[in-house]
């Protein structure tokens, strides 16, 4: 059995010879171990584009490599997948963000909450946003996306809300007090190739006051069953239900 091609991001993709960064040729010549004349993919996660191409010269520090001609990507999300998740504790938003990526994602908007636990200031915020930018991105190269979502925030509860609301036809806020069933309303969306958001909540729960804000906002109350998961859980669930949902639907 054929080993996968390695994958590359390499912005502004065009055919030709081109060197290399120092941490993209580390990348190849020391972490996966190619030399010359080994090919990979390469693929654009602005333009969402990809090309054959392959190493000329190898360097750890400098390596030179031909590319092929640009083509579309072979893996893309089918429609627009919008996931508005409030700031939790630890490492919760980077493994969502990772999840997400891997299922069809196109839009992670990270939000503040009443309860969320994690407080982040503008500095702070910055640095999480692009640590989380560069979570996606590797995720998206391992799955073989060409089209990492995008990650936006953070933003307070309702404009995040309102930024979704731009983004997607159906919205969905999970909420374990709601009475309904998002199965039938997802099967109703896929049927009719809607786009799509889920809203997810801190681990203390959202108020009464930010389910009726994104209630206004267009987004139905929806529960996941019985079972009270993690906030983390929630979007795993949610995601990989809606992709095992989408490809039985052909």
């Amino acid at each position: 059995m054929l080993r996968p091609k390695v994958r590359l991001a390499l912005p502004n993709l065009t055919p030709g010879s081109r060197v290399l960064s120092a941490q993209a040729s580390h990348y190849l010549c020391r972490v996966h171990r190619l030399g010359n004349g080994d090919g990979f993919v390469a693929f654009d996660p602005v333009v969402h584009a990809e090309a054959d191409a392959c190493i000329m010269h190898c360097s750890e520090a400098s390596a030179v490599v031909s590319v092929g001609d640009v083509r579309l990507p072979r893996v893309v999300a089918c429609a627009p997948l919008v996931l508005v998740y409030a700031l939790a504790k630890g490492s919760k938003v980077d493994a969502v963000v990772r999840d997400a990526s891997e299922l069809g994602a196109t839009c992670i908007i990270v939000a503040r909450t009443t309860r969320s636990v994690v407080k982040s200031d503008d500095v702070r915020a910055a640095s999480k946003l692009e640590r989380f930018s560069r979570i996606a991105l590797e995720a998206a190269r391992q799955c073989g996306r060409a089209d990492p979502p995008s990650i936006e925030g953070i933003f307070d509860w309702d404009a995040a809300l309102a930024r979704a609301a731009e983004l997607a036809d159906s919205r969905y806020c999970l909420d374990v007090h709601a009475t309904e069933e998002l199965g039938p309303m997802l099967a109703d969306d896929l049927a009719h190739h809607r786009s799509i958001a889920f809203a997810i909540g801190p681990e203390g729960g959202l108020t009464d006051r930010e389910v009726d804000n994104a209630r206004a906002r267009g987004f139905v109350p929806a529960s996941l069953g019985r079972f009270v998961l993690r906030t983390e859980t929630v979007a795993a669930a949610v995601l990989g239900a809606l992709r095992v949902m989408a490809n039985v639907g052909g």
